[in-house]
């Protein structure tokens, strides 16, 4: 059992769980899919995705539960986070943290519990993913781990949902500044140099609304003279030599007439350093190209404009020792913008393990035997936010009389394209993995070739060996039962020819061993620029297990209906037989109380049981509960263990609460002495065994005369065990006592009802 560790600050612990944004969130197919996937590899009924919030866990997937959140004061959940990597719980009752639980002791009578931590990268726990059970429950190693994997998953969609919200509000971001700033043209092109974003500015400059310039050559704002100098796409090939292509020059607005702009062409790049297009930033300097002084303001807000694009400007004027940092550089290294800043500072920014081959970077850069030129990635942690983060910085030096005079570069936030890697590194590994370990057969079909290919769980789920598995949608598609294949066919082609990317069906599957397996199988369609489906990735899940157990269900639905008509109609019985000839109403409600509540307790050990069958002591001590809740030593019980079908165990007890009353009433247990002997036994004898049980009554009133006639008693174990089972009842009134001799062929005690032996 692991130990607990000491206590975290639950502080920085609610902190970390609010910046995943996750409580009260919906479902969600890929947390959901986990704690499915968490309750079939641990063969458990309940599964849980939870998060431990301020007093709170929240469900954010649940297997077998159907509620999304309960309270913490019981939780299992807030013992697991204690502990460092797992929690584990074969028998909750064994277990002195868990014995007195309340959800152990009472509903649902939990017994079994078992947690993977959901940890951050700091090691702080906001959940667990957890399996649950009624019954006490070992998970094997292989279990453990797997659940533990669940756990990484979790974690790893976690971190990605928070990578992609962060990524969103960026985008917005972005996008408010390129609309907010219009009195510069912010123009987005592809590789070639046709428009794909046109923001209010550049209409307003140019004249072009974005509906008429989406799609064009940029070609269009550029003089003809120009054009034919190819001057659109110099600007391109130096922004990629360089980093950047600033530029002044004549352009043209839409009419036709001339204006001087200042520009700069940027490359965009993707994520992986993929260049994916370039970024025209432009503004009208047409009076400011007359004008010095206004031709300083113009610098600022070219300055301004750089900023937009997320660019920091350093200015290191070496012969002056006097380092200049812009807004964005002082906040990339966690400093307010009024800051002084040195060489020093620099260096004290940058983490530990790149601050000596930065620094070996820059004085590399303003060695004179060199080029000047600066280009590296290295992390900074934020002096006064602490903050950790990723810079690309680009510089070039320049030189007179062989010194370093100038050194002048920006610096970018790459943060999130880093950690972006890491988390696709990450997941690539994890799939890896995933395939290799789960039990759902992975496929990954190339639409164009028909080429499938699968990972091992094929083979292992549908018993195939490697070389019987088809590598093509045609051999999947021919194991399709035949009643299933068309529809199955017609709904997967209408996701891929459609505009949908995901598909989910059921089917049957063959077997090798020809039996056909009920399978749930999802995909995800992957598709080219042009939107026409390329790829499809998806996995098959058997779910023959569920869908027996619905069948199942069903069957107990239609036998609990059998059984209500069955169990009013006793009642109707009992209600006719307590109410013909009765003269004191009194008496005939507490009649007919006791004996709806001595059918009520069978009625309740039934149903512990499914309504299968029921131990007889089970049943014996529910009829005779009331009355030996105060003669517990007046009434003697013993006989072998036999289990009763339904039928028998309702007759049995409402035989046996029918002795007992008559007996508090009139015979050994009216008085202070008496005493009742109840055994029972099985007969071997001859081809079928015998069922047989006595109720012996002692020490009562004397019996001195014979009943002159039946009581409702009588007749009521008559109807009930006679008839429902085909048994035989004696009742011998002795002076000394009553004594009642059941029996009845075994078969017909055991025997269940057709419903459920189905």
């Amino acid at each position: 059992m692991e130990q607990a560790k000491p206590l975290m600050d639950e502080g920085a612990r609610l902190r970390a769980l609010n910046s995943y944004g996750i409580l009260d969130t919906p479902r969600e197919p890929g947390f959901d899919d986990i704690a499915a996937l968490a309750a079939e590899i641990c063969g458990t009924p309940i599964a849980v995705v939870n998060f431990i919030g301020d007093g709170r866990q929240f469900f954010k997937a649940e297997v077998g539960l159907g509620v999304r959140e309960t309270p913490l004061e019981s939780s299992f959940c807030r013992q697991a986070i204690l502990q460092s990597d797992f929690l584990y719980v074969p028998d909750a009752a064994q277990d002195p943290r868990f014995a007195c639980n309340p959800l152990v002791t009472g509903e649902p009578g939990l017994r079994f519990y078992a947690g993977a931590l959901l940890k951050t990268e700091d090691g702080l726990p906001i959940g667990t993913v957890c399996v649950l059970d009624t019954k006490p429950h070992e998970l094997t190693e292989r279990q453990q781990d797997s659940l533990r994997r669940l756990a990484r998953q979790t974690m790893a969609q976690l971190e990605q949902r928070r990578a992609a919200l962060a990524y969103q509000a960026q985008k917005e971001l972005q996008d408010r500044i390129l609309e907010s700033a219009t009195d510069y043209a912010v123009i987005a092109m592809d590789r070639s140099g046709r428009v794909t974003r046109w923001n209010a500015g550049a209409e307003q400059i140019l004249g072009w609304r974005e509906d008429e310039m989406l799609g064009d050559p940029c070609h269009v704002f550029f003089t003809p003279e120009d054009r034919v100098a190819g001057r659109p796409e110099t600007e391109m090939a130096l922004a990629l030599q360089n980093g950047c292509a600033p530029d002044e020059r004549w352009h043209l607005r839409k009419g036709g007439a001339r204006f001087w702009a200042s520009s700069e062409v940027m490359p965009l790049r993707a994520g992986n350093g993929e260049i994916q297009g370039f970024l025209k930033i432009l503004r009208d300097r047409t009076q400011q190209r007359q004008d010095a002084a206004i031709l300083h303001k113009v610098r600022d807000q070219l300055h301004l404009a750089v900023s937009a694009t997320d660019l920091g400007i350093f200015d290191y004027d070496l012969v002056m020792d006097d380092l200049g940092w812009d807004a964005r550089v002082h906040a990339l290294f966690g400093l307010p913008p009024e800051a002084p800043v040195t060489y020093d500072t620099f260096l004290a920014g940058l983490h530990p393990d790149d601050r000596g081959w930065v620094d070996a970077a820059v004085k590399a850069a303003l060695d004179p035997a060199g080029d000047g030129s600066y280009d590296i990635a290295y992390r900074t942690v934020g002096l006064k936010d602490g903050v950790e983060r990723w810079i690309a910085a680009k510089g070039q030096v320049f030189f007179a009389d062989g010194r370093a005079v100038r050194f002048i570069g920006t610096v970018r936030d790459i943060t999130p394209s880093r950690h972006a890697e890491q988390t696709l590194r990450e997941t690539e590994e994890r799939y890896r993995l995933a395939s290799r370990a789960t039990n759902d057969a992975i496929w990954d079909w190339n639409l164009a070739s028909d080429h499938i290919r699968w990972n091992e769980a094929v083979q292992t789920l549908f018993g195939y060996a490697a070389d019987e598995v088809g590598p093509s949608g045609s051999w999947w598609k021919s194991h399709i039962h035949p009643d299933d294949r068309e529809r199955v066919k017609a709904s997967i082609y209408a996701v891929i020819d459609g505009s949908s990317d995901h598909w989910t069906d059921e089917y049957r599957f063959l077997r090798a061993d020809g039996s056909y397996a009920a399978i749930l199988d999802r995909g995800y369609v992957l598709r080219d620029p042009h939107g026409k489906a390329v790829r499809m990735i998806g996995a098959m899940l058997d779910i023959t297990a569920r869908k027996r157990a619905e069948e199942h269900q069903r069957l107990l639905t239609g036998e609990l209906q059998h059984r209500v008509k069955n169990t009013l109609a006793m009642v109707q019985a009992i209600a006719s037989q307590t109410l013909r000839g009765a003269t004191d109403i009194n008496e005939v409600r507490e009649a007919f109380s006791a004996r709806l509540i001595s059918l009520g307790r069978t009625h309740d050990i039934l149903t512990q049981a499914s309504w299968t069958e029921a131990p007889i002591a089970d049943v014996v001590e529910g009829a005779l509960s009331v009355h030996r809740q105060a003669e517990a030593s007046r009434i003697r019980i013993s006989g072998p263990n036999v289990l009763l079908a339904a039928r028998a165990a309702l007759s049995l007890a409402l035989a046996l609460h029918e002795l007992a009353t008559n007996a508090a009433k009139y015979g050994a247990l009216s008085n202070e002495s008496g005493v009742v002997e109840l055994r029972w036994y099985v007969v071997h004898e001859g081809d079928a065994p015998r069922f047989c049980l006595t109720w012996s009554e002692q020490g009562g009133p004397p019996i001195l005369t014979q009943p002159t006639r039946r009581g409702f008693g009588s007749r009521l174990i008559e109807r009930s065990f006679a008839s429902e089972v085909g048994g035989e009842v004696k009742l011998t009134f002795a002076p000394t006592g009553l004594t009642c001799r059941l029996e009845a062929p075994l078969a017909s005690m055991q025997e269940q009802s057709d419903a459920v032996a189905a």
